[in-house]
């Protein structure tokens, strides 16, 4: 675990959002003065993150702490206003329901075009996908859209076809709290076979016993500032 796998150096993040919402085109002519007045939000501020290869991180923080969005700038889909990134392997990542997925697809589908993104082979798509529905649980609905799914369902889908890919580095974002007891077994038992693989994982939980579970290393958020990170058997 010498060389980083992943490097962040004070990445800072902003955004701006309006006072007052525009959600009709005549608030947008008529009363324009009072929907221009705009609040700053400091997402990340000079956040400094490294994993190691082989590491294991978790990130700990409450809502809007800025854990989501420093995962997704380091997963190139969100690009930072200043600071340098730079990933050491190919990423995998699970965000959110919906990332990849097309509702009106059926699940052998969406797990062929999630492959194709992630830079997969037709061949290594068809090895995956059995795998990937029998894990998911959803074999009862292979042949019906993902419309036609439980919400539950559609998330270990997607979690199912992230922790298959051939990755070195791989970014969980709440993946802990996805599914029933029985599917979250699964799930640990996944997280635990890519560790002792040597793969290198970032993950965000709102739980902290999760996180020591699995974790090298937790760091915690709040309101945009990362502090200093401690082993988990010191954390209290």
């Amino acid at each position: 675990m010498d060389s980083p796998a992943v490097d962040c150096q004070n990445i800072v993040k902003t955004f701006l959002q309006r006072k007052v919402p525009m959600r009709l085109l005549q608030d947008r002519i008529l009363r324009w003065k009072i929907h221009s007045d705009r609040i700053r939000i400091e997402a990340l501020r000079g956040v400094s993150l490294t994993a190691r290869k082989g590491e294991w991180v978790g990130l700990f923080g409450a809502n809007g702490s800025g854990k989501t969005t420093l995962m997704k700038i380091i997963a190139g889909i969100m690009r930072q206003d200043a600071g340098e990134v730079s990933t050491d392997g190919r990423l995998s990542c699970f965000f959110e329901l919906g990332v990849g997925f097309h509702l009106e697809r059926r699940a052998d589908e969406n797990i062929y075009l999630h492959g194709l993104l992630q830079g997969m082979c037709r061949t290594d798509i068809r090895r995956v996908t059995d795998i990937i529905i029998d894990v998911a649980g959803v074999r009862s609905h292979e042949n019906l859209p993902l419309k036609c799914y439980s919400t539950g369902m559609r998330l270990r889908l997607a979690f199912a076809a992230a922790s298959q890919i051939d990755a070195d580095i791989f970014l969980f974002d709440e993946i802990l709290a996805v599914g029933d007891t029985d599917f979250q077994k699964k799930c640990w038992w996944y997280l635990h076979a890519l560790k002792r693989a040597g793969k290198t994982g970032v993950i965000v939980s709102h739980n902290m016993d999760d996180l020591e579970r699995i974790c090298d290393r937790i760091e915690t958020m709040d309101r945009g500032v990362l502090n200093t990170g401690r082993a988990p058997s010191a954390l209290p």
